[in-house]
């Protein structure tokens, strides 16, 4: 006869919820103020390097989007209008750079917080030791190529997305039923984005984490992440909602100069933010879908074990 403790634990979820994971993740550089350091130090470039001049507020969008976007369009205002016109060569030039430096950053951010966030969520005790030396003994390629091939792919995907949303065949039309319909479609199109770039993102904490590389990274994060995609949709289609929202007041509020400063270095503080977060997340994340396929596992053998008789 089996032990009523023993039917208790196998009944009991050895996994969280969408808002469990929320919660883990939050608590998480709440309880090491070491954390928080390594994470402040870390992304404090990437802050500075959104603020250089020049640059228009692409913050929400990938970076390999942004590079073909920078390099061959530039967009001034005038009589009302946006005119389209290509920018001079040392422009494109400077653009193009400034955004590949910031892809090393945030390369940089994100194998420091996956590093940390999961040392803590092991093990809420960690000094700083511990943080720092599995980073700088880790053979860098390896994750490198996967974040890069990540955001390209991110990247890609979205631009499609967002041209569905801009130049759909629907967009132009006068009945309000077409745009209902236009707008449903191009939700649609961003929820399957958000669904790729948890899968994407979860080839990066693999890649980190276990070693994987580039498409076989990919391939882990599909058989880790089956029966549980809904939940990293949703964790993404949030992240991305912070993410606008940042952007949306510079679109309505009118600043002075020193307002407008004042906002703009307090959003990059928030983008920041939201970016260490969001790998965070990602981390408790990976260890739910971990626990969730041992768990299956789990529930195959004991199946499979014949039973006892009395």
């Amino acid at each position: 006869m089996e032990s009523p403790v023993m039917v208790f634990e196998m009944k009991k979820k050895p996994y969280l919820g969408t808002f469990g994971i929320i919660k883990s993740a939050i608590k998480i550089p709440l309880s090491s103020y070491t954390f928080l350091f390594i994470t402040f130090l870390t992304s404090l470039p990437l802050s500075c390097a959104r603020l250089i001049p020049k640059l228009p507020d692409l913050s929400v969008l990938p970076s390999f989007l942004q590079t073909p976007f920078l390099a061959t369009q530039k967009l001034s205002l005038s009589a009302g209008s946006y005119d389209t016109k290509p920018p001079p060569v040392p422009d494109s030039i400077f653009l193009i750079l400034n955004t590949l430096l910031i892809d090393i950053l945030r390369f940089v951010v994100a194998i420091t917080t996956v590093h940390s966030a999961s040392k803590l969520h092991q093990a809420a005790n960690t000094g700083t030791r511990s943080l720092i030396r599995p980073i700088s003994t880790t053979t860098l390629v390896r994750p490198i190529s996967t974040f890069f091939l990540a955001s390209f792919f991110s990247s890609v995907s979205v631009e499609a997305a967002t041209y569905w949303g801009g130049h759909g065949p629907l967009v132009r039309s006068r009945t309000i039923f077409f745009h209902v319909v236009h707008g449903i479609t191009f939700a649609a199109a961003m929820a399957v984005w958000s669904g790729f770039c948890a899968f994407w993102n979860m080839g990066v904490v693999l890649s980190v984490l276990e070693g994987k590389r580039g498409l076989g990274a990919f391939s882990a994060s599909g058989d880790l992440m089956k029966g549980n995609m809904t939940r990293g949709t949703i964790l993404m289609v949030i992240d991305t909602a912070w993410r606008i929202s940042l952007v949306l007041p510079g679109f309505f509020l009118r600043w002075d100069f020193f307002g407008g400063v004042g906002y703009k270095v307090a959003q990059e503080w928030l983008f920041s933010t939201a970016t260490v977060l969001n790998w965070v997340v990602l981390v408790v994340y990976y260890y739910d879908c971990k626990n969730r396929q041992r768990e299956s596992k789990n529930m195959v053998l004991v199946k499979d074990e014949p039973s006892d008789q009395v």
